[in-house]
């Protein structure tokens, strides 16, 4: 297993998380008619997207066996290690930690994700975990070779999100009913006026 996080470029950690998912099984969503309304649909492709176009589906035959599966996090940083301890324990006085993102959207065929702020400090935000805080395993996640010589097994790393081979289609098994596509930190002073949800989303968004 190879575990990688990104750091190529600042704030990559938003927006790689999907490349990473067409550059391993080939696949990428795209917006269709699905019984008469809008919703994603799976679309298989040889190259990511981009004027790279390099080629894509590592994981599509055994060329790669050798390697078992790939150990990402979006929320390797700095800022994982405060809201750990914070959301425990509670913010150093004088601060607010304010974290912002999305959250994975669990209806079939959704488009986007489900946009989120909360003080990390909140009953609200420490109740997203069974633990009653922002747990290390939070962002996890283990993407599996379906052509692996050595298969790795799902209880090696327990709390971590799976994505594996079943059937023929890709999918994702989470101990955690929390997913978070991506996220923001913000540290102000207490004594500032709390961040909103339209403080970073355009207008007409900011629905939770």
């Amino acid at each position: 297993m190879i575990a990688i996080a990104d750091f190529h470029a600042p704030a990559s950690m938003i927006w790689s998380r999907e490349g990473l998912i067409g550059y391993l099984y080939g696949l990428s969503a795209e917006k269709a008619q699905v019984d008469g309304r809008p919703q994603a649909v799976a679309r298989s492709s040889q190259r990511l997207r981009g004027p790279s176009a390099f080629p894509a589906g590592l994981f599509t035959d055994d060329r790669c066996s050798e390697l078992s599966a790939i150990i990402f996090s979006n929320a390797c940083s700095i800022a994982k290690l405060n809201r750990v301890a914070v959301s425990g324990l509670g913010a150093p006085t004088g601060l607010r930690y304010t974290r912002v993102g999305m959250f994975f959207d669990r209806t079939p065929g959704a488009l986007a994700g489900i946009p989120f702020c909360h003080d990390v400090t909140s009953a609200e935000y420490r109740g997203l975990w069974p633990h009653g805080y922002e747990p290390w395993s939070a962002e996890l996640e283990v993407f599996h070779n379906p052509f692996a010589r050595h298969r790795v097994p799902i209880e090696l790393i327990p709390e971590a999100a799976h994505w594996f081979d079943q059937d023929g289609d890709l999918t994702c098994s989470s101990v955690h009913e929390t997913s978070i596509l991506w996220s923001q930190t913000m540290i102000t002073e207490e004594s500032a006026r709390a961040p909103g949800l339209a403080d970073f989303l355009p207008s007409g968004d900011a629905k939770i």
